[in-house]
């Protein structure tokens, strides 16, 4: 094992190939370079290794993000690394460094030092893809370890933290947090055994329409009681975080600003889609949404603006026995930080959730494959617009919402349209760094709505 000091020059190397590698790196290209802060070591029979690593971009910003890496000795070839090549870093010196939450042994080392008061047997991580790694313990509790790390709370720790405190039971019992300086690194909840989120209900739902080729409210699985359900808890929501938050008066110009900001992160030059050089100006026509952004937050009143979830969509909500929770208050993983926590619209959710229902029948519709016809579009286009209707019913049937909203049903519709048309260009930059064969969904969001139907 290279020694303490020599640690850092001995990853740096490996650790600029494997961050681009991993879904929560910020960026499509190998970092310049690293700089790595050790920030715990332990060495022995195996080695444990919790880093800061500093990466710098090619155009010269940096991000810092969360590495904890397992070493043993070469060769290795344990059952929990076959499969796992990108969870792999490298060997050097006799040793084979890797990802250490897919090492049972260790991830139960980690567990300990971030909730020392906790113990567990098992561990399993997560296999579902995501902006941070969670590890279950037992079936009993979970570990979320934040990837990208800033020097500040991280709103999902804190945010939780605080509605807990406060009685809103729709959020996940917070365990143990560990910190370093400002940034949280970690966080324990219970673990809701048996739970279901909100995003696999609804393709079960839509799995069952499209294969029986029947309409949304015929079909076994009908969605409008989990919409209408998840409308009502939304507004709960809202109304508990502008009861611990306070509210503002909202700023349509601020706003505004925030949407021209997202718009100058669209590349001018070309990406690769799909083997073919596509400009992403060519998907979003951004003088155009501009314009229309700018032409639908000319409202009277566009109503009180607090702290909102940021991020909300039905992967978002997880139904357990106790009912509905809702997760991950961090905000949008691919916006920057000063702007996933600014106060905003509760409609910046609700257009969140509007345009979730989209992602769910489109993305049902792809896998029926060369089985896609006319009608099936059709019925997924109508399972949408119930859905969308049921959780916009259930939303504005919860006491203390209406106060929340602009004043008048035009003021409030423009504001909608104008966080769904917006989210639909967030969400075009994220397929196209992460998901370019899924791009065509939020590309034909943004053309809709800037082509509506009288």
């Amino acid at each position: 094992m290279p020694h303490l000091d020599d640690l850092s020059e001995t990853l740096a190397p490996f650790l600029v190939a494997y961050l681009p590698r991993q879904r929560w790196f910020a960026g499509q290209d190998p970092p310049r370079d690293v700089r790595i802060t050790p920030l715990d070591v332990r060495q022995g029979d195996t080695v444990l290794a919790w880093l800061l690593v500093e990466a710098t971009h090619a155009d010269g910003g940096t991000a810092v993000y969360q590495v904890v890496l397992g070493g043993r000795p070469a060769p290795c070839d344990l059952d929990f690394l076959q499969g796992k090549e990108r969870s792999t870093v490298g060997e050097a010196d006799g040793w084979v460094f890797y990802d250490a939450l897919v090492d049972p042994e260790l991830a139960l080392e980690v567990l300990a030092r971030v909730a020392p008061d906790e113990s567990a047997e098992m561990a399993r991580p997560l296999p579902v893809e995501q902006s941070n790694t969670s590890i279950v313990y037992d079936e009993r509790l979970i570990l979320k370890l934040f990837r990208r790390v800033h020097d500040e709370p991280n709103p999902d720790v804190e945010i939780t933290r605080i509605l807990g405190d406060r009685g809103f039971p729709h959020v996940v019992p917070q365990l143990a947090e560990l910190r370093h300086g400002n940034a949280d690194l970690a966080v324990v909840r219970q673990y809701l055994l048996g739970s279901t989120d909100g995003w696999d209900l609804a393709h079960t739902s839509l799995r069952d329409m499209l294969g029986n080729r029947l309409a949304p409210e015929d079909a076994g699985g009908d969605f409008r009681p989990e919409a209408h359900a998840l409308g009502v808890v939304t507004g709960r929501l809202h109304v508990a975080m502008a009861d611990a938050f306070g509210t503002t008066e909202g700023d349509p110009a601020a706003w505004l600003d925030g949407f021209r900001a997202q718009l100058a992160r669209v590349p001018s030059g070309e990406v690769d889609l799909g083997g073919e050089r596509v400009s992403p100006r060519s998907l979003i026509d951004t003088a155009a949404v501009e314009a229309t952004l700018r032409e639908l937050l000319a409202v009277e009143d566009p109503g009180p603006a607090f702290r909102i979830h940021g991020d909300l969509h039905l992967g978002q909500f997880l139904l357990a026995d106790a009912g509905w929770f809702v997760l991950d208050f961090e905000g949008e993983p691919a916006r920057p930080p000063s702007e996933r926590t600014v106060v905003s619209s509760p409609l910046r959710d609700v257009a969140g959730m509007v345009r979730s229902f989209h992602y769910a029948a489109r993305t049902a519709l792809a896998e029926r494959g060369r089985d896609m016809d006319i009608e099936l579009v059709d019925l997924a286009s109508a399972w949408e617009a119930r859905a969308v209707e049921a959780f916009l019913d259930g939303y504005h049937s919860v006491e203390g919402v209406e106060g929340l909203l602009p004043a008048s049903h035009r003021d409030r519709e423009d504001v909608l349209r104008a966080f769904a048309l917006d989210k639909a260009v967030y969400e075009v930059l994220y397929e196209l760094a992460h998901r370019p064969d899924m791009v065509d969904i939020p590309a034909s969001a943004v053309q809709r709505a800037l082509s509506p139907t009288p």
